[in-house]
């Protein structure tokens, strides 16, 4: 490969016999990759969990597939490695294959008789997903710490977000909603106030009631949020649940006026949410109601219409199921 390759530095863990090993070390000669090899599964596996620098594994199995796909799957599936990109080099006899290795997890396939130009290709677009992910990773890390500054604006919110993300996942768990949506949920949980950045200490933390121009002042967080992170794409999911948790099924929310079906669930799930956990905590402007009220209050703003009926219903069943404390633990 040419010289422009040589850009994207990697960690590479090549695990196989010692003739795939040094065959598909010599595809790779020309790159500026640090390569590590290993000859057995098992202790790859032990390598792999020692060593989370490692950005990507390539699986080069012998007569036995089998352990191989169960090493993908293992690394996939492990919250330590899953980040970590896969890619299993078949001999041509192993490529019907294939799917099995799709199945566990693999970012991509190669054929040991494929060309060394586009197997090198394919290692080199799988570091380059690997850095992309890296650094997705390092931009949610960045908004999570902002969001938990903005959090310590507010007095009387420490670990506001977390439990708001924990109840909204639980609840879109009860719900049905799919993997993505569940993880917008919980990202939508911790950001969901990012906005707040833009609004004075002294009206976050006023002790008595807020005049008609500071309510005023505090209702643009919803809009100052979305802004904030309108240009992530990987935020595509979230947008909504920032800029609409204070909208109302009536129409009578901020800062659009959405009504009925045109407010999207994952927001009416965050407002359900988010108003237990204003009721259930001390603020500034009162302590934390006891449990009882706090359902009565979800359902008499459900009645309404501030409120999603059917979301609050399913939010009251895991009040009842005792899973409140164990949902913030988890957190």
């Amino acid at each position: 490969m040419g010289s422009n390759s040589g850009l994207l530095f990697g960690r590479v863990l090549i695990v196989g016999s010692e003739q795939a090993v040094a065959e598909i070390s010599g595809v790779i000669q020309d790159q500026p990759w640090t390569c590590i090899s290993c000859n057995s599964v098992r202790e790859s596996l032990h390598l792999l969990r020692k060593d989370p620098a490692i950005d990507l594994v390539v699986l080069v199995p012998g007569d036995s597939v089998d352990p191989y796909l169960e090493l993908c799957r293992t690394i996939k599936f492990d919250k330590r490695t899953s980040f970590m990109s896969v890619i299993a080099i078949f001999r041509p006899q192993h490529a019907h294959r294939g799917e099995h290795a799709f199945d566990a997890g693999a970012d991509d396939l190669a054929c040991t008789s494929a060309p060394r130009r586009e197997t090198a290709q394919r290692m080199l677009r799988a570091l380059r997903v690997k850095r992309a992910t890296d650094q997705l990773e390092d931009s949610a890390a960045v908004l999570t710490a902002l969001a938990n500054a903005i959090e310590g604006k507010d007095h009387c919110t420490c670990g506001h977000v977390e439990r708001v993300g924990a109840y909204c996942v639980e609840i879109g768990r009860r719900v049905g909603v799919c993997d993505d949506e569940l993880a917008a949920l919980k990202t939508g949980g911790v950001v969901h106030d990012i906005g707040k950045i833009g609004i004075p200490d002294q009206i976050l933390n006023k002790p008595g009631k807020l005049t008609e121009e500071e309510y005023a002042v505090i209702k643009r967080h919803p809009l100052i949020g979305y802004d904030i992170l309108k240009s992530l794409r990987t935020f595509r999911l979230v947008l909504p649940i920032v800029r609409w948790h204070h909208e109302r099924p009536n129409g009578t929310g901020y800062p659009d006026g959405l009504k009925g079906d045109e407010l999207p669930l994952l927001p009416r799930i965050t407002s359900v949410a988010d108003v237990f956990d204003a009721i259930s905590t001390d603020r500034p402007y009162r302590k934390a109601l006891p449990l009882d009220q706090c359902r009565s209050i979800l359902m008499g703003d459900a009645e309404k219409g501030w409120l999603d009926i059917d979301l609050v219903r399913v939010f009251c069943e895991i009040l009842d199921a005792g899973n409140q404390h164990a949902l913030v633990a988890a957190a």
